[in-house]
Order: structure tokens, then C-alpha cells, then sequence
């Protein structure tokens, strides 16, 4: 039984919950108390502390490209797989949310199409239907942030809702960066 969500790649991530990017030292802003440079010393100089975000964080605080604001990347079930492989290649995602007429009526990912093309490659042709997983486990947006390890230790991704509405999905690099950006 396929049960699968899409995400896109965690480019915008760092920024959408301002973490700090490890870069190397020379391009590191840093942030040095005032009489450690006249004495010359570098030591005080430490990059700027990443900043932290709530510890009662939600579901829908990880979700890196709501749908409510349109960035997230999408495709209609009757597109063909051609063009579902297109975005998925040019948005570097692995996994799309399939929507028709504003809701949520499958996912498609990599393993999809794959097992759907391979042998015959004309089935690139094919709708995204065809080859779409329908069965979602859904999560609700207002749940705590551990309710998504049940979904990700079944090898799922979240798709989160609020009400009825699809807004978004969580994945398990979406929990690291969040997870990451506790540490001090």
C-alpha cells in the first residue's frame, strides 16, 4: 500500500526560519565585542547565535511553502508524467501534491513514476492519474511537532490540513532544520 506526500527540497528553509547558514569562516559575518579588536585579539569574535523558534511549535510552523501563499509546486491529475518529471527536476523535488480544483487528490514521487514508466517508456505520456497515489494519511496543522514521527517512522511524508484544507507538507528535513535551529 503506497501512501505518500511531496515536499520541495529544503532550498528556502534556512530563510523561511532564519536560520544560519554554516558557511566557510572567511564569509561568516561575525559579531566580536568592541574592546577585543583594539587588543588585538580574535578569540571574542564568535558568527551571530542562530536564532531559535518556539518551543511550542506546530506542525504548520514546519511547513517550508504553504499552499495558502502559492509557492508550492503542484501538478493536475490529467498532466501528463512528462510534465510532473519536468517540475520535479526543475524545483529539485522528489515528490508533488496533485491537486484539482483547489484540493488535494493525490501525491505523486519518484517511486511513482518510476514503477510506472519503467519497461515502457511511452507511459511518460500518460496522465499523472495513472500513476498517483490516492490513499493520504493526513495530519492536522495545530498538532505538535511530535506527531510527525509517527508518520515519518512509517516512511511517510506529512501532509498537513487544517480543517479540510490542504496546507502544506512536512518533511523529515523540515523536522531537522526545525530540531537544528534549537541548539545554541
Amino acid at each position: 500500500c503506497k501512501q505518500r506526500a511531496a515536499v520541495p527540497s529544503s532550498s528556502g528553509i534556512a530563510a523561511r526560519f532564519g536560520f544560519c547558514l554554516v558557511m566557510p569562516k572567511q564569509h561568516r559575518q561575525m559579531s566580536c565585542r568592541p574592546d577585543s579588536r583594539a587588543a588585538g585579539s580574535d578569540n571574542d569574535c564568535m558568527p551571530p547565535p542562530e536564532p531559535r523558534m518556539r518551543a511550542n511549535a506546530t506542525v504548520r510552523d514546519l511547513i517550508p511553502r504553504p499552499q495558502e501563499r502559492g509557492h508550492m509546486v503542484v501538478v493536475a491529475p490529467e498532466a501528463p508524467l512528462t510534465d510532473a518529471y519536468r517540475l520535479m527536476r526543475e524545483h529539485d523535488i522528489s515528490q508533488l501534491p496533485v491537486m484539482q480544483d483547489g484540493a488535494l487528490v493525490g501525491i505523486l514521487d519518484e517511486s511513482d513514476v518510476l514503477l510506472h514508466v519503467y519497461g515502457d517508456e511511452a507511459r511518460f505520456r500518460d496522465p499523472v492519474s495513472l500513476a498517483m497515489v490516492t490513499r493520504l494519511d493526513r495530519i492536522d496543522a495545530h498538532a505538535p511537532v511530535e506527531a510527525l514521527l509517527p508518520v515519518f517512522e512509517r516512511g511517510q511524508v506529512a501532509i498537513v490540513v487544517e480543517g479540510q484544507r490542504f496546507a502544506g507538507l512536512v518533511t523529515r528535513i523540515d523536522l531537522l532544520n526545525y530540531l537544528r535551529g534549537q541548539v545554541r
